[in-house]
């Protein structure tokens, strides 16, 4: 029986990377949660590229994957079908011997959003239930929140609803304090307390920033630390076209942030927006370094 907290007693697990961004990078402008009922090859294939650079956790292309983000598109009568068919892709790719999260993305985030917050957690409990039901996933992933008010009541929410381990990762907009001036650490106590396994941060900010997040954030007795930096800060790039935003394809850098986020304390390492498969095998070679220091 695969069981991911067990597993972090003693191991770093490395997650995997960017969907959206491969996806785009496929050609893909519209509604990415869709391909999963379009072109379920291409996301099983990205699902695998990650494994095979040595992800043990994948998570299912469901971060916008409720009836009101898919409204936006025509798709939200087709909400059940568009979880269900993500969570069978990623556990089809996973096998049994890698984990599967069911990945739930915020509703509030940098725009404004016309629903009350009731309705924010109706929609995010509606999705939950449908990943739960599947019988196929090792835990659930929250990411990209933030906004505390929302994730914390969405945690209330989910907690009851499952045993499974709960990740919730927040996003900060500059390094250390959240978006409504919170210190992180005073954060991630809070969603601790209400009985997040698993918290930590993702999107937005690079590894470098990340990195000095954590410098003031504990570890805590019952929750183990997690991190999904972008690949970097956006830079803006010449190209033949003119110029545009791109993220830096440094691994070397990403190893060497991976070594020091183990150093303060994570134990989960995946990557966010602009991350491929070569940012994973990059994670991979700290994670087996440190077991094999650790192991003899």
């Amino acid at each position: 029986m695969r069981d991911l907290l067990k597993r972090l007693e003693t191991d770093i697990l490395v997650a995997d990377g960017a969907m959206g961004t491969a996806l785009y990078g496929n050609g893909l402008e519209s509604c990415h949660e869709n391909y999963n009922l379009t072109n379920p090859k291409s996301v099983e294939k990205i699902h695998l590229s990650y494994i095979n650079a040595g992800a043990d956790i994948i998570q299912t292309n469901t971060y916008a994957a409720k009836k009101y983000q898919l409204k936006v598109y025509g798709y939200s009568n087709k909400f059940k079908e568009i979880n269900k068919k993500a969570v069978e892709i990623a556990r089809k790719a996973a096998g049994e011997d890698h984990f599967v999260l069911g990945t739930i993305g915020a509703i509030r985030g940098l725009r404004e959003c016309e629903l009350t917050l009731d309705q924010i957690v109706d929609e995010t409990i509606a999705q939950v239930n449908v990943l739960l039901a599947t019988n196929k996933i090792d835990g659930l992933l929250f990411e990209t929140y933030y906004d505390l008010e929302e994730i914390q009541k969405v945690l209330k929410a989910v907690r009851p609803l499952t045993s499974l381990p709960i990740i919730t990762n927040i996003s900060l907009l500059e390094a250390g304090i959240t978006q409504d001036g919170q210190k992180v650490t005073n954060s991630l106590s809070v969603l601790v307390n209400l009985g997040a396994d698993i918290v930590g941060l993702n999107c937005h900010l690079g590894p470098y920033h990340m990195i000095k997040s954590l410098k003031q954030v504990p570890l805590f007795a019952q929750s183990y630390l997690s991190v999904y930096p972008n690949a970097s800060l956006l830079q803006l790039t010449q190209t033949t076209n003119g110029s545009e935003y791109r993220f830096r394809r440094n691994f070397t850098y990403f190893e060497q942030s991976a070594k020091l986020l183990v150093e303060e304390g994570v134990r989960l390492i995946g990557g966010c927006c602009g991350t491929t498969p070569d940012h994973i095998r990059a994670i991979k070679k700290v994670s087996e370094g440190w077991h094999l220091l650790n192991v003899n």
